[in-house]
This record gives C-alpha cells, structure tokens and sequence, in this order.
C-alpha cells in the first residue's frame, strides 16, 4: 500500500541488523530502494531535512550503495544553505542506536551536518572501513583525506586512522598518503615508517597489475583504464582549472549525445553544463532537463529545468536594477514577469506533488503576492497542517482574510497563530502587528471601542520592544484617533 505502511516493523529490522554484519539478514536493496526514490522526490521539493533521514534509512537496508551516499551529502547540501541549518533533535535521537550500521550512518549525519569538519569525515570513512563496504568507503575516504590534509588540527592518530581504514577497503594509494602525511608528524616513528613504505609497495603493485592474468595483461588493463581514472580524479577536485572543466563538459556533452535518454548521463551533462555556468549553458541546461521530461516524464527534470529559469530571471531583476536603476518601467516589468514564472512553476508543482504542503505553503505566498486571496486562502488552509510551519501559515491566512475584508476571521486567525508555542521572535512579532491591524479594521467597520482598544494596546507594546517596527509609530497614532473618536461619538 506505500512506503510508511511498514515504516515501523521494516526500520526496526534494519536497526537491529545493525549489530550483525551488512551482509547478513535483514538487508534487502529492493527495501532501501523505495526509501531512496522517496527521498529523491522529498528533496526535488526542497524537503531537505527530511531527505537526509530517507538516505540514510534507506542505507540501513543497503549500505554498499554509493549514489546513496552521494545523494545523501546532496541534500545535507541544500538544507545547510538554508535559512535554518541545525539538524533537529528528532533526526539525531532517530540515528543514534547501536551496532555497525547504525554507527555507520550516524557518522554520515554528523558529516553531512558539517562537511567542513575532517574529523566527521575520518569517523565516517572507519565506519565505512569496520563494515568492509569498499566503493562507499573509498568515496568517503577520499574526501575525508583532503580535508585532513588541509586541517593543520589533523593528529598523527587520526592519520593512522584513516590509513588503516583506506587500505582495509583497498584504497592504498590514498592510505600512503594518509601514511606520509602522519609520518611528516613523527618522523621518529620508524615502525609506521616501515609500515607506510610496506603500503606503498602495496599501492604500486596494485596500481601496476602485477599478479594479473589474462591475454592483455596487467599493464595493458591499466593503461586502457588510465582515462577513466584520471576523469575520475577530476571529478572528485574541490577546485577545478578551467581547462579541466571544459574537458569533463566535452566528454559530458559526447555521452549525452551518445546516450540521450539514460538519466545518470542527462544528470551529468547538466551538472557540467552548469559548472562552467554562462548564460548559454544554463540556457542549454534547461532545455535538456525540458526534453529529458518530455521523454520520461518524470517531474523532477521539469522542476530542475524552471528552477534554471528562475535564476535568470532573478539575474535580469537584479541586473536592471544595477544598470537602469532610474528606469522604474523595465524594473517592474522584469519583477512581473518573474512573479508569473514564479507562480507557474509552483502551480505545476503543487500538481504533481499535490500532498506536499510545503509547496502549497510556497503557492499561498505567490497568490497572495498576486493579490488571488482568494486561491491563496485555499492553499494556506491545507497547508496549515503542517505543524513546523503552521505559525506562518496561518500568519498569511490572517492577512489573506483581512485582505478580503472578512476581518472576523482574519482576527480569530492570528490569534490562533499567536497561541502556537516556539514561535521565532520575529514571526511573533509579525503575528501580533497582523492582530492589531485587523483589530483596528474591524473597529473601524464595526465601530467597536474594544477592538480599537486591544489594537492600541497590542501596538504599545510592539512600540516598547522596537519603535522601528514597520509603521508601528503611524499606526499607533491612527488607532489612538480611532478611539478618540469612538469615545466621542
């Protein structure tokens, strides 16, 4: 029937697997597949958080699987360029149980939460390294080495660590590495010396195909894949030249027309398309996630291609306002055009994710941007179940309401708003000034003292905590009229 039918029965199986080795019961790549095409769909609408604990759920049923991984450090990506990114309480306490698995996935979140930190990554890559997952954790141990190596806090143990951990998933040349750069702290150490200068051996022999058979040979295996991993190499660099860039594009663009309609190739292409970043290849980008969604029809590739183009419409804005600041007509034309992109492309999205309530929180704000309150009333109803972000939702209910002219409900509203706990202190503030304005309405219409008398009040005390606050100053000396009035009359 879905996904979270067996949500409870299937995660506590993997957890308990945990303790075995992943080769044994209760692994199952059929199980962590469904985890990991949910968690694609959730981070295609920008559900972060949420992605992230899918990866890694899914990675209990099937450790091995690298895309994973990488889809993994993906989303950890997009949440922490977020406006709030710290890992909540509930995704920590939900990978902190015990035994292999479980320790290995916990040391993905905490590197995921801080890619920046080497010493995340060195616990994640033994983690890899205690369960013998080898592709996983070369892929790991290679990022984690070149943070270790820049981190001038890196300890000799640490390094120890990591060379241990990369040569027991067969990744000597980088466990030399890591071996070197641990005797450059204790040249005195004359055992790992001896230790490091055995691995090396090691390395060359595995790097050369000595011990190889068959009618090519070793040597002539290496060399037909000496391409292959030199791209790989490239792939993997932090920093790329540009020469490197537009060499790992060609051979991109080659596959692509090669392969047109396999996804990883499509992915790839756009990828380096988009490194190399001018307006033509953003342009080109585009166009090739259009097409790949015509072909496949799979929403994700539509969603990618109007986000590019959302970008360039951003960039014209911004371009407009610093070239022709004065011209206030070509501004607002670009600013139109970008609000009807904007909402075009979450109404499609809010079609092919109808259950998601974070994007019907996102086509709320564009309806009410475009003064629709109507239909943003509609997508801010149902998106006020959601509890993380009920406060704001139903902060833009209330103005919705109050739009409208229906001031009986947009009052009840932020109150509602109000009473919800945790509130940030901004959002609170915004809610209590959205009170007063509505209260300060219905007085008006109604002729009520007590509405006009709660608005001052709610006014007052915005004014006390910070006089600067929007037209806190004006709108209390109207409402303060207001009563004058009333008492008056």
């Amino acid at each position: 029937m879905g996904l979270f039918n067996w949500k409870k029965s299937e995660d506590a199986t993997a957890k308990e697997a945990g303790a075995q080795s992943w080769e044994g019961a209760g692994f199952s790549a059929e199980k962590a597949a469904k985890f990991f095409e949910h968690a694609k769909v959730k981070h295609d609408t920008s559900q972060y958080e949420y992605a992230m604990q899918l990866w890694l759920k899914g990675l209990r049923f099937d450790p091995m699987s690298v895309p994973a991984v990488e889809g993994f450090f993906s989303s950890a990506a997009s949440f922490l360029s977020g406006d709030n990114p710290k890992i909540s309480k509930e995704t920590i306490k939900e990978f902190s149980g015990k035994g292999n698995v479980e320790k290995y996935v916990a040391a993905l979140l905490r590197w995921g939460s801080n890619p920046s930190d080497a010493e995340a990554g060195i616990s994640a890559t033994v983690a890899a390294a205690e369960m013998s997952l080898g592709e996983p954790g070369r892929w790991l141990g290679k990022r984690a080495l070149n943070l270790a190596l820049r981190d001038k806090k890196t300890k000799k143990s640490q390094l120890e660590q990591m060379m241990r951990a990369l040569s027991k998933v067969e990744a000597f040349d980088l466990a030399v590495m890591a071996g070197d750069a641990a005797v450059r702290l204790d040249p005195s150490d004359a055992k790992l010396a001896v230790e490091v200068r055995n691995m090396s051996a090691q390395a060359t022999m595995s790097k050369g195909g000595y011990g190889k058979t068959g009618e090519d040979g070793g040597f002539r295996d290496n060399l037909k894949n000496a391409e292959h991993q030199r791209r790989l190499e490239e792939e993997a660099r932090i920093s790329k030249t540009g020469e490197t860039v537009e060499r790992l594009l060609e051979v991109a663009r080659r596959e692509y027309e090669a392969h047109p309609s396999d996804r990883p190739t499509i992915n790839n292409y756009v990828k380096r398309l988009m490194e190399r970043g001018t307006p033509d290849d953003e342009t080109a980008a585009a166009g090739v996630l259009s097409r790949a969604f015509e072909e496949t029809k799979e929403f994700r590739f539509r969603q990618l291609a109007g986000d590019i183009r959302l970008r360039q419409a951003k960039r014209k804005v911004r371009e407009l306002l610093e070239a022709s600041p004065t011209d206030a007509a070509a501004v607002d034309r670009a600013k139109s055009e970008l609000a009807a992109m904007e909402l075009g492309e979450f109404e499609a999205r809010v079609a092919a994710y109808p259950t998601d309530l974070i994007l019907k929180f996102e086509l709320g704000k564009r309806y009410f941007d475009a003064g629709r309150f109507e239909d943003a009333v509609g997508m801010f109803q149902d998106a006020k179940s959601d509890a993380k972000n009920r406060a704001a939702v139903l902060g833009y209910l209330g103005a919705s309401f109050r739009a409208m002219g229906w001031f009986d409900e947009a009052v009840e509203t932020y109150r509602q708003a109000i009473e919800i706990p945790g509130a940030e202190e901004s959002l609170n503030m915004d809610l209590r000034y959205g009170l007063l304005c509505a209260l300060q309405d219905r007085g008006e219409e109604q002729k009520d003292l007590g509405n006009a008398e709660e608005a001052y009040k709610l006014a007052s005390s915005i004014a006390i905590q910070q006089i600067n606050f929007k037209d806190i100053r004006v709108r209390r000396e109207q409402i303060k009229g207001l009563m004058a009035r009333l008492k008056g009359g």
